[in-house]
């Protein structure tokens, strides 16, 4: 019997499907220009949907000895997907600040909000080539940590569970800001939805 939501072979059902924005295209600007949002989301993040799709349905197919190759394919864009998917629930038109637990973790990890967004900025523009800062919370030893994960999936701690992600791919800033990665990162602590990370990282705490 098949699992649900898992095609088989020879079917063509989508198994990743872009979702919708939370809020309008020009909801973030100026901060975020309605063109940066409109490429980012309906041609970026619809391109690793389409990808991890089309790869799927390859390794359908695929030979044993094909399957190496695929299989990276499928990692790149799935991430791509999944981080693109949380990283629109990240992005509020409301300047945010975190609260409760998440406040007290934030502080009691880093030392201040201040010092977390400093450590948060060097993770996203020190990214070398493209990928993505990211807050999470590591189930293992209990903690905060600050990653930088290369492209959509190179450096990712398996036990870490995301909070809060920032994109450092060029299609995100680029066209607002040009080279200026330190003003993207500026931008986004503008952006930052702390309600929404601070949902997830109350699950997570609660549940451990």
């Amino acid at each position: 019997m098949n699992a649900p939501n898992s095609p088989t072979k020879g079917t063509s059902t989508a198994l990743y499907v872009l979702p919708e924005l939370p809020f309008a295209v020009d909801a973030l600007a100026p901060v975020m220009s309605p063109l940066v949002l409109e490429l980012h989301h309906d041609k970026h993040h619809a391109a690793y949907v389409k990808g991890a799709n089309e790869t799927v349905a390859r390794m359908q197919e695929a030979e044993p000895w094909q399957t190496p190759g695929l299989e990276q394919s499928l990692a790149f864009n799935v991430g791509g997907h999944l981080l693109h998917s949380l990283f629109w629930t990240c992005l509020s038109p409301a300047e945010q600040r975190p609260e409760g637990q998440l406040q007290a973790a934030i502080t009691e990890q880093f030392g201040s909000f201040e010092s977390f967004r400093k450590q948060f900025t060097q993770a996203l523009t020190t990214v070398q080539g493209s990928g993505w800062a990211v807050l999470s919370w590591e189930t293992s030893a209990q903690r905060l940590v600050i990653q930088q994960i290369h492209d959509h999936q190179g450096g990712h701690i398996v036990s870490a569970s995301p909070i809060l992600v920032a994109d450092a791919w060029e299609h995100a800033y680029y066209l607002d800001h040009h080279n200026a990665k330190d003003k993207w990162a500026d931008a986004f602590f503008t952006l930052a939805n702390w309600q929404q990370a601070g949902a997830r990282f109350s699950a997570m705490y609660e549940s451990a």
